[in-house]
């Protein structure tokens, strides 16, 4: 249903939205510290009205103040008891009405809106303020829609909008999300002559920026005859919203230039955009004034200083504001902005001390201290501690009701590879928005499980959501890892369809689908659409071309992404080995990892050291591969020595193969690989019973070989073949097929090599491919 509201004097018919639209904006709150809004709230809105409505006769002067004491404690017991002795009293005429709108919004403010509603209809009589009433506790309980009804209620009585309804009305469009009404609402604000009221002005100011129409804000700034520290602090906070930061902060210095006395609400609007620039010099010249009103020491101030330094990266700015006024400090919020910088710089083993310091201290968490401690546990992968905090958090049942702690939770288990805990705890939430989803597929894709991510995503789609970027990058590295290249042509076409094709996350993740599928000429023209290719993009087109072979190609890329200007990360520099190392170019190598430090100011890491000891290797420098292994700045760990193992393999050296494998093994017991690459070494060189013994000892030891893997994708199905695979629907069709390929390059002359058959040559030579 669709309502036409007529003001009752002359403007253009309003038309609302249906109910049905408004219903998923009902839960929309305002901006608690927008000072477009304080005047409404609580005591505040009856103390700016005028002198006829708030100068009560002494005998319900008493009950007035009892019903604001009852809306600052929420207490609705006393409430109802005042509003009984109301009902029963001989009060008539003005005090009545007065005391009945004093009921009605104590009713509002203590979460019981249906009586403030049932006491509003039952009034005899009523006046604007009790119109406004009704329409700020609309607005309150998120009940906009029903607020603009009242409106046009109110006006279809005859009784006129005052600065004060016209106030409520700017923030119940807000509510709706519906710019048209709103400027509906300001061109009668023009025709009633309100528009330069200080009050009704700010509100608008207020209005425009909320709906990101930040030009008209600055207009209606500009057109005030007078600025006050309200207009001052809603233009910068628009602006900080707006992501006009830099304006943000000149308006800032243009209002102190101008004597205009600053507040807490100015400085925590000037401290989010300043964080944003990230500029340090501003973060002081924000906190010195801060230090000036002697603001640094109130909780909003203070933590929004130590949100605003951690943002700029400077934590130990943050930490001295932190245990300068908040040490001991009994509520949360500059433990949980101390707690995300922490978290956001990769300071997370700081992040959890501080955490367990403020659990110490008996500071109650809250869901934003869950989800900063969570990304903590995700990135350390500290298991034993997520588990912990996760009792913590079922027991204060925050999980079930907090959507964004179940998201950090299962992100969490996910870094930590527990899959089955992800799906628990997804299956536990109770409502599930896009980063529910996203969070499981990533954990599926990243756990290898990328059929079942794939069928998740599908689920996701089936169920009304619409996957965003970070979802469909996490579904193109399933395609890229299945080499599903059909599945990703259908996903490259749902994101060009969501104008998302051009996020520089996706143009990454498309230029390695393509590459992995085998379509390294369709990765190419992605990464030529790519505007101004970063980091990412660069290294992705320079792994796709290593990963083909074409490794002069790679190595030319990395010399252009040079020249450009931008700077390659260690995942870049592994590319650049990596193809090094597969085409035998050993100085080559050598040479980028010697400029690691020195020119890309990178440590090399445990894959680094791999790929050179690989690089090595594999032209048979085994002594130089062990001699920098021994030279090695950190612990080798098993990647390393099994690099060196499966070089002695192919060179056949035994002797320092044995090291490696007892290396290896030290580590990783239950390594098969290990077993059957050192198996290998003793039959290549001839070390027959030796290669059976090891054989034998895995057997022993319980240790099984992972059986070899491959996959095609047909029409959307993904069809894997193991060796001596008895499972496949169509397995009898497959050997025959596979009967018919054998005899034929029999035919053509095909010699196997046996050099790692495990039982007697002369039994496979009758047909060449062991059965």
């Amino acid at each position: 249903m669709s309502l036409t509201v007529k003001l009752g004097f002359p403007q253009p018919a309003l038309r609302l939205p249906t109910s049905t639209s408004i219903t998923k904006n009902k839960t929309r709150t305002l901006n608690p510290s927008s000072p477009t809004t304080q005047k409404l709230k609580g005591s505040n809105f009856f103390s700016s009205a005028p002198v006829a409505e708030t100068q009560q006769k002494s005998e319900i002067k008493p009950l007035i103040d009892i019903l604001r004491g009852c809306e600052d404690i929420g207490s609705l017991k006393q409430v109802k008891s005042v509003h009984g002795f109301a009902s029963k009293s001989n009060l008539s005429g003005q005090d009545l009405l007065v005391l009945l709108n004093h009921v009605v919004h104590a009713y509002s403010k203590c979460s019981d809106f249906g009586t403030a509603r049932k006491v509003f209809d039952e009034m005899s009589e009523r006046n604007i303020f009790s119109w406004t009433v009704m329409i700020v506790g609309c607005t309150e309980n998120g009940l906009f829609f029903d607020g603009f009804k009242l409106f046009r209620e109110m006006v279809n009585n005859g009784i006129l909008p005052d600065k004060f309804v016209y106030t409520a009305i700017i923030q119940t469009c807000i509510g709706l999300d519906c710019v048209e009404l709103g400027k509906m609402v300001h061109a009668q604000i023009v025709v009633r002559g309100f528009e330069y009221d200080g009050f009704v002005s700010t509100s608008l100011l207020n209005m425009y920026a909320k709906f990101r129409e930040i030009e008209d804000s600055c207009r209606m700034f500009n057109t005030m005859t007078e600025h006050t520290e309200v207009s001052w602090n809603a233009m910068i906070s628009g602006l900080t919203a707006n992501g006009f930061h830099m304006e943000a902060f000149d308006q800032f210095l243009s209002m102190k230039k101008k004597g205009i006395r600053l507040n807490k609400y100015t400085l925590v609007s000037v401290s989010k955009a300043v964080g944003q620039l990230g500029d340090g010099h501003k973060c002081k010249i924000v906190h010195s004034c801060a230090s000036e009103l002697g603001a640094e020491s109130g909780v909003l101030v203070g933590t929004a200083l130590i949100d605003m330094y951690s943002k700029c990266k400077s934590l130990s700015d943050a930490r001295s504001v932190f245990d300068s006024n908040f040490i001991s400090c009994e509520v949360n919020m500059p433990c949980n902005a101390m707690i995300c910088g922490y978290s956001q710089c990769g300071y997370n083993e700081q992040a959890l001390e501080l955490f367990v310091r403020m659990c110490r201290n008996n500071v109650q968490p809250d869901l934003y201290t869950y989800c900063s401690v969570f990304n903590a546990i995700a990135a350390l992968k500290c298991l034993h501690f997520g588990k912990e905090i996760h009792a913590m958090v079922l027991k204060s049942g925050i999980e079930m009701k907090a959507t964004s702690v179940s998201n950090a939770i299962a992100d969490a288990y996910a870094k930590c590879g527990l899959l089955e805990d992800v799906q628990k705890v997804f299956d536990r939430t109770e409502e599930r928005d896009i980063v529910s989803w996203t969070t499981l597929v990533t954990a599926y894709s990243q756990c290898s499980e990328w059929e079942d991510a794939l069928t998740i995503f599908s689920k996701m789609r089936d169920e009304g959501f619409t996957p965003n970027q970070f979802t469909l990058s996490s579904v193109l590295v399933a395609c890229a890892s299945l080499c599903s290249l059909e599945y990703g042509q259908q996903v490259h076409g749902l994101l060009c369809k969501a104008g998302l094709d051009t996020d520089k996350c996706i143009e990454s993740a498309l230029v390695d689908m393509y590459a992995k599928c085998g379509n390294i000429t369709e990765a190419q023209e992605v990464f030529e659409r790519i505007t101004d290719p970063d980091t990412i993009s660069w290294t992705a087109i320079i792994s796709a071309y290593a990963q083909h072979g074409l490794v002069e190609v790679a190595i030319e890329l990395y010399g252009r992404m040079e020249q450009s200007g931008v700077k390659a990360n260690d995942v870049t520099l592994l590319c650049v080995l990596f193809a090094c190392s597969h085409r035998g170019m050993v100085e080559e190598g050598l040479h980028h990892f010697s400029l690691m430090e020195q020119s890309c100011d990178l440590v090399p890491k445990m894959e680094h050291y791999a790929c050179i000891v690989d690089l090595l290797g594999r032209v048979g420098r085994l002594n130089d591969a062990m001699d920098l292994i021994k030279r090695m700045p950190i612990e080798p760990n098993e990647m390393v020595w099994q690099a060196l193992l499966a070089a002695c393999r192919v060179h056949e050296n035994v002797e320092l193969g044995e090291i490696a494998a007892e290396k290896i093994l030290s580590i990783r017991p239950e390594h098969s690989a290990t077993y059957v690459l050192l198996s290998n070494t003793y039959i290549r060189t001839g070390s027959f019973e030796d290669g059976l013994g090891l054989r034998d000892v895995m057997k022993d030891r319980g240790v099984k070989k992972e059986p070899g893997c491959s996959w095609i994708s047909v029409k959307g199905r993904v069809h894997k073949f193991y060796a001596g695979d008895q499972q496949h629907s169509e397995k009898h069709d497959i050997y025959a097929i596979l009967e018919k390929l054998r005899v034929k390059i029999k035919s053509m002359g095909y010699i196997p090599d046996l050099s790692y058959v495990l039982q007697d040559p002369h039994l496979v030579l009758n047909t060449g491919i062991p059965e």
